[in-house]
């Protein structure tokens, strides 16, 4: 932001971009809640105040937020790309339906059979999605619910460089432009021994260190 590089054109709270791909996936140009009255986030944000004719007090408008491209990563989906999502969905039934383009990448890609056995768990369905990739552990750094757990270490040294923009760009070089392929990010990140500690973490077979913790 200091540089200019970044700029913030809507200011909105976690859970009122959540609600506006809520009204993106309902085709709405908006969703009405309370989120954010009171605060002076009106000067940089694009919701709105306006006067419930109903009760007479005031309620935020969100604008609806339609993404052009979202990639988002499942436990399973078949090759259509009816995904399974396990655990809390948080805001991916939305978002899923708000995307203009909706790339789907995968833990594993699993028979038609496999996905109608559980029915419930098919969150995305087919039509919604552009593409499928299949790719183990593609959510790192982040967590996969019963699979791996956040890799906070990795984490941490992604905020300790993104500080500075030569940091930004070390890790680039690093971790994106310097590997051929997933596998060998993979392997730069700690390899085996770094996932099955992870795959541990998340089943609570092992303990969660942190460098902050260790400090």
């Amino acid at each position: 932001m200091e540089t200019g590089k970044v700029k913030v054109l809507a200011e909105i709270s976690n859970a009122g971009f959540q609600w506006r791909f809520k009204a993106a996936a309902m085709g709405l140009p908006f969703i009405p809640t309370r989120v954010m009255l009171g605060t002076d986030t009106f000067k940089h944000s694009s919701a709105k105040i306006v006067k419930d004719p109903f009760s007479g007090k005031r309620v935020c408008l969100l604008p609806a937020c339609y993404p052009d491209v979202v990639v988002m990563h499942v436990h399973r989906c078949d090759k259509f790309g009816n995904s399974q999502i396990d655990g809390i969905i948080i805001e991916d039934f939305e978002l899923a339906r708000a995307a203009r383009r909706l790339i789907i990448s995968t833990e594993k890609i699993v028979s038609e059979n496999k996905i109608r056995e559980e029915p419930w768990k098919t969150v995305v369905p087919f039509y919604l999605v552009d593409a499928v990739v299949e790719q183990p552990y593609g959510s790192h750094p982040c967590n996969m619910p019963y699979l791996y757990y956040s890799d906070e270490e990795h984490m941490a040294e992604w905020l300790r460089l993104s500080k500075t923009e030569e940091g930004t760009q070390q890790y680039f070089n690093k971790y994106v432009h310097g590997v051929k392929d997933f596998k060998q990010y993979l392997e730069l990140i700690g390899g085996k021994k770094k996932l099955n500690q992870l795959r541990r973490i998340e089943h609570l077979q092992a303990p969660l260190r942190t460098p902050w913790a260790e400090e």
